[in-house]
């Protein structure tokens, strides 16, 4: 009996040591500061995933938050790394990325919910030969059902498609523009190249993020994601980058159109950054807020009441899709979300020339 007992905790122990030494296939790579109220539900639905828990680890780095965030993932089980004080996302990615085993890391944020076949999608269109990384699509979730609803149609998170690359010429990113404000941008394509990633829905090869030496730690929040898939094709023009439109996240965005403005104009910053690195890439000037600034200089001596129609017609008419949808919608509402947007533009171009 005794021996018995000896041989089925020796088998035990040998279990054990083969669960610990296996190598996952992905990494996911979870930053997050003070996120102890959203984070568990991240954490729960990976949890939740279709594919063998042993084909991916969690890593939760705790990039110098001030409350429960680390217990919290040690107690789910994922592997902590901690930072203080914080040091911004980029790097925070990166302290994820030194401390994944696997040849393939999936990034996502602390207030995204990766749906059940998250991985399992991931991992398929990480499968052909060549592919360097992945984004897919990032469902936008609010508890205001109007801002929700605006985000449907202006979702920030979207990845780059690869029209972009095609030129740089300014003529052709206004025809790019144009064609997006009349709602005339084709709709992206499963397995379509992509000029960048988003960071709450993308996953690189281990091998790529090593040669690049990670994300630019100074861009600490915004455009991270961008500058790297442009030293990605530079230093190997043959960079594919794809997008995977069954691998879906939902982002919960806070319910009030400030967190907007704040992150469009820490997009404009990272932007900003991003140029100087790069001297092709030029600063952004969104065409209706320049336009609108140019139509207030015209009448600036003109009549008091005549000055006064310029902003509110501006953002009327100069998104015809918002005009279009409420036709289709039957309801005038998608006419508000043109203030928003035209404030969202620009956020942005005062994020890039801010110092």
């Amino acid at each position: 009996m005794t021996a018995d007992r000896d041989g089925f905790e020796s088998a035990l122990d040998s279990g054990r040591r083969v669960i610990r030494d296996a190598r996952p296939e992905v990494s996911v790579v979870v930053c997050s500061r003070d996120g102890a109220r959203t984070l568990p539900v991240t954490l729960a639905a990976l949890r939740c995933q279709t594919i063998d828990p042993g084909r991916f680890e969690v890593v939760v780095v705790d990039d110098g938050s001030s409350d429960e965030t680390a217990a919290i993932a040690r107690a789910a089980g994922a592997e902590v790394v901690r930072l203080s004080p914080s040091q911004g996302l980029a790097a925070a990615r990166n302290a994820g990325v030194a401390a994944a085993r696997t040849p393939l890391v999936a990034f996502t944020d602390d207030d995204c919910e990766p749906t059940p076949s998250w991985l399992a999608e991931v991992l398929e269109a990480m499968s052909p030969p060549g592919v360097d990384g992945v984004g897919g699509w990032v469902q936008p979730a609010c508890d205001s059902a109007f801002r929700r609803r605006f985000l449907q149609d202006v979702n920030p998170l979207t990845p780059l498609a690869g029209d972009l690359l095609r030129s740089r010429a300014p003529l052709y990113r206004l025809m790019l523009y144009l064609r997006g404000i009349c709602g005339l941008a084709p709709r992206l394509q499963d397995g379509a190249e992509l000029y960048a990633v988003v960071g709450a829905n993308m996953t690189l090869r281990r091998a790529l993020l090593d040669a690049l030496g990670g994300f630019d730690p100074a861009i600490r929040f915004g455009g991270e994601e961008e500058e790297l898939c442009m030293r990605a094709r530079r230093l190997r023009p043959a960079a594919r980058l794809r997008y995977a439109e069954r691998a879906v996240v939902i982002h919960h965005f806070p319910p009030s159109p400030v967190d907007g403005l704040r992150r469009a104009r820490a997009y404009g910053r990272g932007h900003r950054q991003t140029a100087r690195r790069h001297p092709e890439v030029r600063a952004i000037v969104y065409p209706v807020p320049a336009l609108g600034l140019l139509a207030a200089l015209a009448t600036a001596f003109g009549k008091g009441r005549e000055r006064r129609r310029w902003w509110p017609a501006l953002s009327l008419i100069a998104y015809p899709r918002f005009v279009i949808a409420c036709g289709r919608r039957r309801s005038l509402e998608p006419l508000l979300y043109g203030p928003l947007q035209l404030a969202e533009e620009v956020a942005t171009m005062l994020g890039e020339w801010e110092r």
